[in-house]
């Protein structure tokens, strides 16, 4: 990491931002605008699988999870909600645990973007 990064490695709970760094090659406004599209897209993706869960329609649920996943493993959040992500994709928990793994995403996905918005501010 260079001496002008705004933050260290481990500096926050659950997002990790090894992947940005190996793909930004140090271009802090391209790492910038990758965590301002997680921050802006995020609750619009929770929104629709909450929804979609909400109406039973269940393909929607499988097709939402998938589509959240490039989002989610940008900030390094896979390996936290792989559990979760592979549940709603399959389909085979009974209703209740599913809930509870939408619940687990919904927290997660949340909790990061709070700590994206503070990275944000980091690169003012």
């Amino acid at each position: 990491m260079s001496s002008q990064t705004p933050y260290t490695a481990g500096s926050y709970q659950l997002i990790d931002l090894s992947y940005i760094e190996q793909i930004s090659n140090g271009d802090k406004a391209f790492e910038k605008e990758i965590v301002q599209i997680f921050v802006e897209q995020i609750p619009q993706d929770l929104a629709l699988l909450k929804q979609h869960f909400a109406a039973g329609d269940f393909s929607k649920v499988k097709q939402s999870a998938h589509y959240m996943l490039p989002s989610i493993s940008i900030l390094g959040l896979e390996t936290k909600l792989k559990v979760e992500l592979e549940a709603l994709e399959a389909l085979e928990s009974a209703y209740k645990v599913l809930r509870r793994h939408i619940e687990t995403i919904d927290k997660v996905c949340n909790t990061a973007r709070a700590e994206a918005i503070e990275l944000l501010h980091s690169y003012a």
